[in-house]
């Protein structure tokens, strides 16, 4: 689901997710994420770093943790420093 330039990812099962930044790091996609409730209209305090990468069959994700997680974010948080010191700003969002 888009709303302008901002996606909410649904993983099934009421397991959405609000795309807050994401970049492409020497061929791997990278996604930070922040958890939504069921409806969509507001957040969950759970957040998470996602790597995306494909091949022929198709994009696979996995969670970033550790060393790679504290190399990629940098990256990512210039792209989501505004949206992230203002959660209004979020909750506004996803209300449009």
């Amino acid at each position: 689901m888009q709303n302008g330039l901002y996606t909410i990812v649904d993983f099934g099962n009421n397991d959405k997710w609000f795309v807050v930044a994401e970049k492409t790091i020497n061929n791997t996609k990278y996604s930070y994420l922040i958890k939504v409730n069921d409806a969509g209209d507001d957040f969950i305090d759970k957040y998470q770093l996602i790597k995306s990468t494909y091949d022929e069959t198709g994009e696979y994700m996995e969670e970033v943790t550790g060393n790679e997680l504290k190399e990629v974010l940098p990256i990512l948080m210039p792209e989501a420093k505004e949206i992230m010191e203002n959660p209004n700003k979020l909750k506004e969002l996803l209300n449009d």
